[in-house]
């Protein structure tokens, strides 16, 4: 689970730093990687969640 949310993070860098720096404001490339970087923040956030629900109940 944690390779996981490590992948997702990494994946989530990647994909802000390609967004600013290689892509104009306004272009559907630019605008295609901001909603996948929403959509990596959704992901990561359930992720988490669920990781944390599971070490609780573990205790």
């Amino acid at each position: 689970m944690l390779l996981k949310l490590g992948i997702i993070f990494i994946v989530f860098v990647i994909n802000s730093i390609v967004t600013y720096y290689l892509t104009t404001n306004g272009t559907w490339v630019n605008l295609l990687l901001k909603s996948l970087s929403l959509s990596l923040i959704i992901v990561f956030i359930y992720n988490y969640v669920k990781l944390m629900i599971t070490i609780k109940r573990q205790k």
